[in-house]
């Protein structure tokens, strides 16, 4: 199902030179026992938060070298190097990542260790269940707990695909207040996050294609979904709360609106947005403060110039033509 909504996100920043309220910033940021080596040394710990609800990102400084072990911490973790290194040890593989580098917790029911070397990285946390409904797999019917093929993305290609997408995100999305407040916009980003972690990192989560996915119960199904889609599109909706709606499975979906509407599921709810975003830049009024940003933000389109360039080939003038008019 699609995430619950939530208030704006939120930052936080934790600055310590003390080892042990370190250690308990990070077991609380991440929701597990965390057990840290006893250390002498006292660097300047820095730790930036940012809680969007449905996905967290954190900005990790830990310029020391230190040992952990960790409880299973139930959530996919996607670490960014920026700069030294770790080594991380879970489910009988061994792992060393340099600046540069990114991977996920393999494991993410299991315990690990680890050893920070003079750490600076970016995590990204997002819910299984999460990824359970982009995959279109519901939480709890998934087959087995999630494992990954390996630490590291399957190729060059993927792990860039994941940089760009964290960093659209986190700076350009985050950091822009409006946008970041509307809850279509970040449940559309959570949705971002989890596919682009789940096509970089070959996983057991994705299900196998059904013989009943090609199922065709159109043009029934197809009446349920649209009247869904019409009736939620104000909503944080994503592909698995539609099936669910229609009766049918994600794939089975899928293929019905390629076959009788020649696009898909996620393509109608964007039309359909654009459409309400029309009518209300039709009723607004930039006099009262009205603006195509904050229309547009509200219908869930992060990329603004995106939009207009959409909203342009379907209604053949600009979002700002239409607010002026």
């Amino acid at each position: 199902m699609s995430a619950p909504a939530t208030a704006p996100p939120t930052r936080g920043e934790f600055v310590t030179t003390d080892p042990e309220s370190a250690r308990e910033y990070l077991a609380d940021a991440y929701g597990t026992g965390l057990r840290m080596a006893p250390t002498a040394v006292r660097p300047r710990f820095r730790f930036v938060r940012i809680d969007a609800g449905p996905f967290t990102v954190d900005e990790l400084r830990m310029p020391a070298d230190l040992d952990f072990d960790a409880d299973a911490v139930g959530k996919l973790i996607v670490t960014r190097i920026d700069a030294g290194a770790i080594e991380r040890r879970s489910a009988g593989s061994r792992e060393r990542f340099a600046a540069g580098e990114i991977y996920v917790n393999v494991r993410p029911d299991l315990p690990y260790s680890l050893r920070t070397l003079g750490l600076e990285a970016q995590t990204v946390t997002l819910d299984l269940s999460l990824l359970r409904s982009v995959a279109g797999a519901p939480d709890g019917e998934a087959p087995g707990p999630l494992r990954f093929d390996g630490f590291r993305p399957a190729t060059p290609a993927a792990a860039e695909n994941w940089k760009r997408t964290a960093a659209y995100v986190t700076e350009r999305l985050l950091t822009n207040a409006e946008a970041a407040a509307q809850p279509l916009i970040i449940g559309n980003a959570a949705r971002l996050l989890a596919a682009s972690a789940l096509t970089a990192f070959p996983n057991t989560i994705v299900p196998a294609p059904e013989p009943r996915d090609r199922g065709d119960g159109a043009p029934a199904m197809l009446r349920r979904a649209i009247a869904f889609i019409d009736a939620n599109a104000h909503r944080d909706i994503g592909v698995a709360d539609i099936a669910e709606a229609a009766r049918v499975t994600p794939r089975a979906l899928q293929y019905a609106f390629r076959r009788h509407r020649g696009t898909t599921p996620t393509a109608y709810l964007r039309r359909v947005r654009l459409a309400r975003a029309h009518e209300d830049l039709r009723r607004a009024d930039p006099t009262r403060g009205d603006t195509v940003t904050a229309i547009a933000a509200r219908w869930g389109f992060l990329h603004f110039g995106r939009f207009a360039a959409e909203y342009r080939r379907a209604y053949g003038q600009t979002p700002r033509t239409t607010l002026h008019s």
